[in-house]
């Protein structure tokens, strides 16, 4: 049984650190993918003060070359908020859109690529007082939803299989300059927020065009 369980193990790891250099991504190549995981508001008076809730991203990468990579993820999550807060607002709503680039190098001969990425994009801020009704501001007259631009940092690894799947697990934070004292003077529009996220994803990489060769050592 042990001899059994060692040869599974290394024949698993033959698998993970076995990568072939031309299987590393060159220029050229796509990937849609998806990814879930947690969120939290980390900044401004009221979003800062939720409880961490689910955000859920859909990812389009495309490789200008075997370090480089740009970017498209759109994504909904939300935090929810305590019941005995002084108001009746409940849940608030994110919508991130965004645009980035994305650095990446090949850790050593393994399927291991850890990655650094920033960006910015529209974020569609909303704040509800049921799962159904959205809050408002400014004694009745504007509904909590709106849009703002923000900025993002990001960074995490990659493990890529030769068959063109690969899992990804990120730390991001964004920043949103939501802030809008105009229509909303009293509460909630009248700061900027941030927040912050770990997440899992699936990917499936394919070529868009004929890619030359790999890099010498799958850089």
């Amino acid at each position: 049984m042990i001899i059994r369980f060692g040869i599974v193990l290394s024949q698993f790891a033959v698998a993970v650190f076995a990568l072939p250099a031309e299987s590393a991504g060159p220029s050229g190549r796509a990937s849609l993918g998806v990814s879930g995981g947690g969120m939290a508001f980390l900044s401004g008076d009221e979003f800062g003060d939720g409880d961490t809730r689910f955000i859920g991203h859909a990812v389009f990468k495309y490789n200008l070359s075997s370090h480089w990579a740009g970017v498209l993820e759109s994504g909904w999550g939300w935090n929810a908020y305590s019941k005995d807060r002084a108001n009746t607002d409940t849940l608030a709503t994110v919508i991130p859109s965004t645009l980035g680039l994305e650095y990446r190098t090949r850790f050593g001969e393994t399927k291991i690529w850890p990655h650094l990425g920033f960006g910015g994009g529209l974020y569609s801020l909303g704040v509800k007082d049921s799962f159904r009704t959205w809050a408002t501001a400014n004694n009745g007259r504007e509904r909590l939803t709106w849009t703002s631009g923000g900025v993002y940092g990001k960074f995490g690894a990659e493990l890529l299989f030769d068959n063109g799947v690969s899992i990804n697990l990120d730390l991001l934070y964004h920043q949103i300059f939501s802030e809008d004292a105009v229509r909303f003077p009293d509460k909630w529009g009248n700061q900027n927020t941030s927040f912050g996220e770990a997440r899992l994803g699936v990917n499936y990489y394919f070529a868009l065009k004929a890619s030359g060769p790999a890099p010498p050592g799958g850089e």
